[in-house]
């Protein structure tokens, strides 16, 4: 099989292990380098204040000879003993000051034992005597003991006579532990570096060749049979991954089709023959897509609506398992591989299918056992294969989205006219308010109390846009519920009390009745919902006589409104408040849009109430329930669990 490298599975890992080792390499050699450049400046700053020290050196030898009156003649070195090289050096902290000449040769030495000798460096490097002459100052390489941090400097600076001409050089050796100490580390950090690349390269080799080995068997074994596979082989140009796939999936049809075969010759009395299972002549017609699939979950059936809906090939198809067909749904295999299981027939069920190009296609399932129809009396049959209809359900999951998005738009725009009627009636009275008193300009001596008026309607209508504000912001900002232990007892007795006076004023009787248990809630808004119930009953009343008049003070024409307290039957707890009015009553028209925020039919109210106690009982995990006839009063009950969801952490609305 002649291949190019990168055609090659074989070629394309050991391609890419190579450019990883290159990588590494190359991270390796720039981290390197990066340390030396680091250590090399280190060195050189270090240099420099080495240099310096000689030059102060140097100074303070030419004053010394000055204050002794010994100077050398022109062209002569000077000769300056060495215990008082030794003495400099040892209050110095240096390690040795020595005098060269220009050729290297050591005049004197603070160690007397390299006085005669030739100095290393200037003996073999005409260009540190060069660079000498001219004036500079040149400094040695770093000199460190193997295997070892300890390390000296070397600095040499001319000595130059009253012609700045360069007669001799100064020589100062110092001791360097932290430059002596890097470039130890630096030392050891190549080595470890050049070692951990070593130990990576051979990791490298036996991965390759432990990764490769099943391959090249998998590859030999599809190589030295091509007859099971005809005509793979002329391909030059196919990779080795699609040879090796189709090879064997040559060899898995070629298996399949002598298993048909077989079950062919065993007849209609085998355990496992396909004539008891529906048969194509039955569902070919159909619209839906049809599956049937044995016992052992191989597919006997497939009408050519299932091949459309599936993009499958019946020729191919036949004879193959579930999961085999069915890779792109696993929630289909799920019901399948389950009702062959259990026998269990299940319906309704949507299933998400994606095709190769990411679409998904929502599917409607059923899947039905098939059962031999001469089972024993008393005891479930066997399961002889499964039925599986499909049917297209993404056209109308789509239309329901968009009918959803209808909604949600429509109820957004009735929220937001709404809210802008609120603000629109408030800014025309402040607006026509505020042109009369700019007309008045001061009243014009007219009655002092017009403008005051003016004033308070003003304030009127800007408390009514802020009432307006903040039940809104309410009703739209998150609720995190504040748990704690609730006497609804106590709570209903205190609004009772608080609003016993509007109640008087509106000529009703609030009567409490009933049994209020203890319950974990959120008192606020437990507190702010039944306030809510219980005002919108109080103003139902308004809308039954208008302008105010007072009813009769008959039994029968009473206003009353009853606040009760239910424990809900069973062990579960919770609370049922209930809240009565024999007021005006819901007409039948209006009762599926009363929690919609902002419907209201009352003149002065902002159509939030219900909707915050409708939220109010949601986020608890309840539920408000409405019972209403126009003219004969309204009945509204809050249902309330024993604890929110039953857990610790409460949801959020």
């Amino acid at each position: 099989m002649n291949r190019s490298l990168l055609n090659s599975y074989e070629g394309q890992i050991k391609v890419f292990l190579v450019l990883l080792v290159l990588f590494l390499s190359v991270a390796i050699v720039l981290d390197f380098r990066l340390l030396v450049s680091a250590r090399d400046a280190i060195q050189g700053e270090v240099g420099r204040r080495v240099a310096l020290e000689a030059d102060v050196v140097r100074a303070e030898l030419e004053r010394d000879q000055m204050l002794r009156g010994l100077r050398a003649e022109a062209g002569t070195p000077p000769y300056i003993p060495p215990t008082f090289l030794n003495l400099m050096a040892r209050q110095k902290g240096m390690l040795a000051i020595e005098i060269l000449t220009i050729a290297g040769k050591v005049l004197s030495s603070s160690d007397p034992e390299r006085v005669g000798r030739p100095d290393p460096l200037l003996a073999g490097n005409a260009g540190a005597s060069d660079r000498l002459k001219a004036g500079g100052s040149v400094v040695a390489p770093l000199d460190r003991l193997a295997r070892s941090r300890y390390a000296t400097l070397a600095a040499y600076r001319p000595i130059q006579d009253r012609s700045r001409a360069t007669i001799a050089v100064i020589r100062v050796l110092t001791e360097v532990p932290a430059l002596g100490s890097v470039d130890f580390n630096l030392t050891l950090m190549a080595a470890f570096q050049a070692a951990g690349l070593v130990f990576v390269l051979t990791l490298v080799i036996l991965f390759a060749r432990w990764l490769l080995q099943p391959y090249r068997r998998l590859m030999s074994a599809a190589v030295q049979a091509p007859g099971q596979v005809p005509g793979l082989m002329s391909d030059v140009a196919r990779d080795e991954p699609d040879y090796l796939v189709e090879a064997f999936q040559g060899v898995l049809d070629k298996l399949r089709a002598q298993e048909q075969e077989l079950s062919r010759l065993k007849g209609p009395q085998g355990p496992a023959s396909p004539s008891a299972l529906p048969g194509d002549h039955l569902v070919g017609g159909m619209s839906s897509a049809v599956l049937v699939f044995d016992r052992t979950g191989r597919l006997t059936v497939l009408n050519p609506a299932a091949e459309r809906l599936l993009t499958l090939d019946r020729s191919s198809a036949i004879g193959r398992k579930y999961g085999d067909l069915l890779g792109r749904a696993e929630r289909l295999i799920d019901l399948i591989d389950r009702s062959l299981r259990t026998g269990e027939s299940l319906s309704r069920e949507v299933v998400p299918l994606a095709d190769p190009g990411g679409k998904v296609t929502h599917l409607g399932a059923m899947v039905s056992p098939i059962r031999p129809a001469d089972g024993a009396m008393g005891a479930p049959a066997p399961v002889e294969g499964v039925l599986c209809l499909l049917a297209d359900l993404t056209e109308i999951k789509t239309l329901r989205e968009k009918v959803g998005l209808k909604e949600n738009l429509a109820v957004l725009g009735e929220m937001s006219a709404g809210i802008a009627h609120e603000f629109r009636n408030a800014l025309a009275t402040i607006h026509g308010l505020a042109r009369l008193i700019v007309k008045g300009n001061g009243n014009g001596g007219h009655d002092p109390a017009v403008p005051r008026e003016h004033a308070e309607t003003i304030l009127r209508e800007v408390e009514g846009i802020e009432k307006v504000v903040t039940d809104f912001l309410r009703y739209a900002r998150p609720i995190h519920l504040n748990l704690s232990e609730v006497d609804l007892k106590e709570v209903v007795e205190n609004l009772a009390r608080d609003l016993g006076e509007d109640a008087r004023k509106a000529g009703v009787a609030l009567g409490i009745e009933g049994t209020f248990p203890r319950i974990a809630a959120d008192e606020a808004l437990i507190r702010q919902a039944i306030r809510n119930l219980l005002m919108n009953a109080l103003e139902s009343f308004a809308a039954a006589a208008p302008g105010g008049e007072r009813p009769p003070a008959g039994p029968s024409a009473r206003r009353r409104v009853i606040l009760r307290g239910e424990v809900p039957p069973g062990d579960q707890g919770g609370a049922r408040i209930v809240v009565e009015d024999n007021g005006s009553g819901i007409p039948a028209e209006d009762l599926p849009r009363i929690f919609t925020p902002f419907f209201t039919t009352k003149e002065h109210g902002t159509g939030l109430g219900l909707a915050l106690v409708q939220k109010t009982a949601v986020v608890h995990d309840g539920q408000v329930e409405v019972r209403s006839e126009a003219g004969k009063g309204a009945s509204f009950t809050l249902v309330l669990p024993a604890r929110p969801g039953g857990a610790d952490s409460p949801p959020t609305l």
